[in-house]
């Protein structure tokens, strides 16, 4: 015999995975929305390759934007990693917002009025 009418009406049988449920998700109705809105803040995605890329870094910052930031490149280097830090550090404390490491290769860095909260949701 088939599926139970139960079954059949709340999806059981087959269990989907996390991932099954990602590679359905389809939000291209929903960029085509947003893609004339403009926002205040931004969350800019950046990878620390170098001390060359501190002035735009920098300056997403004193525009307001979160960077995240990949600097596992950086740390092959002690010497750009500590001084790419310390430079982040002075611009949050220029603009009053927050630095903090997430695991050992990302630093979020936010502007005025946001901070991070250091303790995990559970």
């Amino acid at each position: 015999m088939g599926k139970s009418i139960i079954d059949r009406l709340i999806g059981g049988g087959k269990t989907k995975t996390d991932a099954d449920e990602y590679s359905e998700l389809d939000l291209s109705e929903y960029e085509d929305d947003l893609g004339n809105e403009t926002a205040s803040t931004y969350i800019r995605i950046a990878e620390l390759t170098g001390l060359e890329m501190m002035p735009e870094l920098k300056k997403q910052v004193y525009d307001g934007n979160i960077l995240m930031i990949d600097v596992s490149p950086a740390r092959k280097d002690k010497l750009i990693f500590d001084r790419a830090i310390k430079d982040l550090k002075q611009v949050v404390n220029d603009v009053h917002g927050d630095i903090a490491m997430i695991k050992e290769d990302q630093v979020i860095v936010t502007p005025r009025g946001m901070r991070i909260d250091r303790q995990k949701l559970k």
